[in-house]
């Protein structure tokens, strides 16, 4: 498993190192950013909520190029002016910090979703205004933030950086509309710039990232289904659920790449392709045909579910809104505008089992 599958754009190469802050960096996503940018040669400020406990930063430190140019410091998207100091110096910020909790007590969505998502978003950004040197902002969205039922509207849409989720409120779909939100408070802070603004706004809308954990410690979507398939927890029946998927070291060539691609502007729908959750057990078992891991044989109907899955991690409201479904997304901006190409999502599939293999984060099966 490489973390440079991935090569380096024109854009990437021929721009020279600088400074740039990359939020959360204990996350599944913003490791493999802060693992690209040291190995084009860029500094890195990462911030993450306890940088003093070294199981948590451990796999950072052990990166090529981050004993001279990594920093940690410490910051918490509810702490206002917590990222004044990390910013000090730098020329770009990578925003990936925000909660990713699906399942969440109606009681608690607000202060375990909204509030540091979209006041996480304002404080980050209040930084920035008081930071001269920063030029841009890549802010890491989603999505979700596009849609939220795959058929709200029609069954054959075709999701474009045109469309804003208009199903998800602070009771349907809670993640969802805290991921909408954030990314409008972030638009409502670019815009009052005015006309001539400092520091310019990209933002990046993947959708389910799939791919190699960079630790034993990393959380992600993926490697939860992953789990579950070669645990057997998908077998016999799984959720006909279907979703845009993306390698995760695409994701982290996008933002870089917009960091530093002088035409990057606005949103871009980071998606390979849409896929099925019994296409991912697919791939699983044909790169590994030997295991003794059983596919789904059918797909769980939808009043099982409703009745089990909150149990299992699935709310109600995401069997409503995503069960026998498929969204659809075009995502010819970000090929067209910064000329990035997708790596099959089938790849990161199987890099993500070999590594969490290596790992022991499962077992053979």
């Amino acid at each position: 498993m490489s973390l440079s599958k991935v090569a380096a754009y024109p854009e990437e190469k021929s721009h020279g190192p600088t400074t740039v802050c990359v939020t959360g960096v204990t996350g599944f996503v913003a490791g493999h950013v802060v693992a690209r940018l040291l190995e084009l040669g860029h500094t890195v400020h990462g911030t993450c909520r306890s940088p003093e406990r070294t199981e948590t930063v451990e796999h950072l430190q052990a990166l090529p190029g981050a004993s001279e140019r990594l920093k940690l410091f410490k910051a918490d998207l509810t702490d206002e002016g917590s990222y004044d100091e990390p910013l000090k110096g730098c020329t770009y910020l990578i925003h990936v910090a925000s909660p990713y909790i699906v399942a969440v007590k109606p009681n608690e969505i607000r202060a375990k979703l909204l509030d540091p998502a979209i006041n996480g978003t304002a404080n980050v950004l209040g930084s920035v205004a008081r930071t001269p040197s920063i030029q841009r902002v890549v802010l890491t969205s989603s999505c979700a933030s596009i849609y939220g039922n795959p058929h709200e509207y029609g069954k054959d849409h075709v999701y474009t950086e045109e469309n804003w989720n208009p199903t998800a409120t602070e009771t349907v779909l809670p993640y969802y509309y805290s991921k909408k939100m954030a990314e409008e408070k972030a638009w409502e802070l670019f815009k009052a710039q005015g006309d001539n603004p400092r520091w310019k706004l990209v933002v990046i809308n993947p959708a389910v990232i799939i791919g190699p954990p960079l630790s034993k410690r990393t959380d992600g979507e993926s490697i939860g289904i992953i789990k579950q398939i070669t645990t057997g927890k998908a077998y016999p029946l799984a959720p006909a659920m279907g979703m845009g998927s993306v390698d995760v070291r695409d994701v982290a060539a996008a933002h870089c790449l917009a960091m530093v691609h002088p035409g990057a502007q606005g949103r871009y729908i980071c998606v390979d392709r849409s896929i099925w959750f019994a296409d991912i057990a697919k791939t699983i078992k044909e790169a590994y045909p030997d295991s003794r891991m059983k596919p789904p044989l059918a797909s769980a109907p939808k009043w099982l579910l409703y009745i089990v899955g909150p149990s299992a991690g699935l709310p109600r409201d995401m069997v409503t809104h995503a069960v026998g479904m498929i969204p659809h997304f075009n995502n010819t901006k970000i090929q067209r505008e910064m000329g990035f190409k997708f790596t099959p999502v089938t790849e990161g599939i199987k890099d993500a089992v070999a590594e969490m293999l290596r790992l022991k984060l499962i077992q053979p099966f």
